[in-house]
């Protein structure tokens, strides 16, 4: 997910890093429902949930237009509110991020491990009363294939025919996505992939309705306002147990003052919102986390930046390893990076069982001049000649003190760095159109799993906004799809040495998450390293009730 808000850095002191919570899922090992009786820690008399409390929720965002259309949408922001609005066949466990069971009640997998036999659970029912069954299904992942522009779609090319038909070459009836029963959804596979539930638990794979109203989640929407989002539990929703919360409203604020005290007032439950941390009154409602994310920065090439008036796509000289390589050799790490809690010297965030990838680190300024001047050499650009980086970015990105000490650090290799600012509500959408050379992006990972990272510079991949192919990178990337995992995260450690070899990619630092809630009168809510909270498990507690720690047992 692309994130789009402001993190609070200056906050932090000291964070450990998460890499544990991302313990692998054995073989054969069930997702397990998450029980709200057991949100509490264990042991721990679990509060009487008075129902007066759950009237409303309110959380406090910041100004933001949401689109509420899973399928093509991929900021962070919006993922929030889509966990409650849609359903797929798995979701989230909120605190260990594993997938566990929502409209499907079960699933099976072949000997070869090439088919996968989804069931739909009896009680599953869209917000209207109807019926969701295996082509619900079927029909949601079809569209998803079909919409032109869905960030999400090649992540099902796993499955046969699924590229074919989203690029327009066959026919919907090719795609080995089958529906046997009311209640049976089958599907066939190119190769073995025992990730596909972490993918699936993503709101882009949700069941959707052709009626855009209708919801397959716990929560539906009331009303919608440019400055407020009103959501209503949903009364056809599946689980008995869930949701709790009768209404959740988000408000939008862009005082950080004013924030502060609705909170402080007891106003407002939950604030993802800037907020003066001055200001606040009770320091322990700050919930403060590493996030599985990266903030990095990216070339884009020629073959992803539109052509010119005559339809030719000009040639750029980044679309050249050497060059690139040049600039990161110059680049000022230490400055750059700050005062960054954790700084991210590669791409892929760390998880348990990856192999160590060796990052970017070292500033060296006379290899800089080096190898560009071997570069000029090799390309036959004249060594006066000066070469234009042109840089696309928001206010917030960089100081204008960080800034001249870049151009600066670029100018003995003769390149000229050209700052383009734009808004912050139009950065990101504007990626993809841009003809600019650099952008600045903070990715958080969809799922537990390093190919939420390489997915972005996949060839094919409908998330590759950079236009870079490399077809040793690609092989690697597919070939990860059929092995065991430790042999898995070997082909996607080579994969990510590759893409840092090439020096596509200025890794920055792994971002922290800033949430203000008080867990001693909020129930359902976990610190987790995706920053999503889904919202079917949240709750007032009593305010009579024993302070207790809020995680999640089973």
């Amino acid at each position: 997910m692309k994130q789009n808000k402001i993190t609070l850095l200056g906050l932090l002191c000291c964070l450990f890093l998460i890499g544990g919570v991302f313990a692998q899922e054995a073989e054969g090992q069930q997702h397990e429902e998450l029980d709200l009786n057991q949100l509490e820690a264990e042991g721990a008399e679990a509060p009487a949930v008075d129902s007066e409390l759950q009237k409303n929720f309110i959380i406090v965002e910041p100004p933001r237009v949401h689109e509420l259309n899973p399928q093509i949408t991929s900021y962070s922001s919006d993922a929030q509110v889509l966990n409650g609005l849609y359903e797929g066949l798995f979701s989230y466990n909120p605190l260990t991020l594993e997938p566990q069971y929502a409209i499907c009640s079960d699933y099976k997998i072949s000997r070869d491990k090439k088919r996968m036999q989804f069931t739909i659970r009896d009680e599953a029912k869209f917000s209207n009363g109807e019926k969701i069954t295996a082509s619900s299904v079927r029909d949601s992942w079809l569209q998803l294939l079909a919409t032109e522009g869905a960030p999400y779609a090649s992540l099902l090319d796993i499955i046969r025919g699924a590229e074919e038909f989203r690029k327009g070459m066959i026919d919907a009836s090719e795609v080995g996505i089958y529906v046997t029963d009311e209640k049976t959804l089958s599907v066939y596979l190119k190769s073995p992939a025992n990730y596909l539930p972490k993918v699936l638990c993503h709101a882009a794979f949700s069941v959707i309705h052709r009626n855009p109203t209708v919801y397959s989640g716990a929560f539906m929407v009331e009303n919608q306002t440019e400055k407020s989002l009103v959501l209503k539990k949903n009364p056809y929703y599946w689980d008995s147990q869930a949701p709790y919360l009768e209404q959740i409203t988000f408000v939008q604020s862009e005082s950080a003052e004013d924030t502060a005290f609705r909170f402080n007032n007891g106003e407002v439950d939950w604030v993802i919102a800037d907020l003066n941390p001055d200001k606040l009154l009770n320091r322990s409602a700050m919930q403060i986390s590493a996030e599985f994310a990266t903030s990095y920065y990216f070339f884009k090439t020629s073959a992803g930046k539109p052509c010119d008036e005559y339809g030719v796509k000009k040639l750029s000289y980044w679309d050249y390893p050497e060059f690139r390589n040049a600039v990161l050799e110059a680049i000022p790490w230490a400055t750059l990076r700050g005062s960054a809690v954790v700084p991210a010297t590669t791409f892929v965030y760390p998880l348990s069982g990856y192999p160590t990838v060796d990052g970017f680190n070292y500033t060296d300024e006379r290899e800089a001049v080096n190898k560009m001047n071997e570069a000029r050499r090799k390309y036959d650009v004249p060594a006066d000649k000066k070469i234009p980086l042109v840089f696309e970015l928001t206010e917030y990105v960089l100081t204008e003190e960080k800034i001249e000490v870049l151009k600066k650090a670029l100018e003995p290799l003769g390149v000229q760095l050209v700052i383009k600012k734009v808004q912050p509500a139009t950065y990101l959408s504007g990626v993809k159109s841009s003809d600019s050379d650099l952008f600045a992006y903070t990715w958080i990972g969809d799922f537990a799993d390093p190919l939420a990272f390489l997915e972005l510079f996949h060839g094919n991949s409908t998330l590759n906004d950079s236009g870079w192919v490399n077809s040793k990178f690609d092989e690697l990337v597919e070939s990860a799809a059929t092995v065991s995992e430790s042999e898995r995260y070997k082909l996607l450690a080579q994969a990510e040495t590759i893409l840092l070899d090439e020096g596509l990619v200025i890794p920055l630092y792994h971002p922290v998450s800033f949430n203000i809630v008080n867990l001693n009168y909020v129930g359902g809510w976990a610190v987790n390293a995706f920053d999503i909270h889904p919202l079917k498990y949240i709750y007032k507690k009593s305010p009579k009730a024993k302070k207790l720690n809020n995680v999640v047992s089973f």
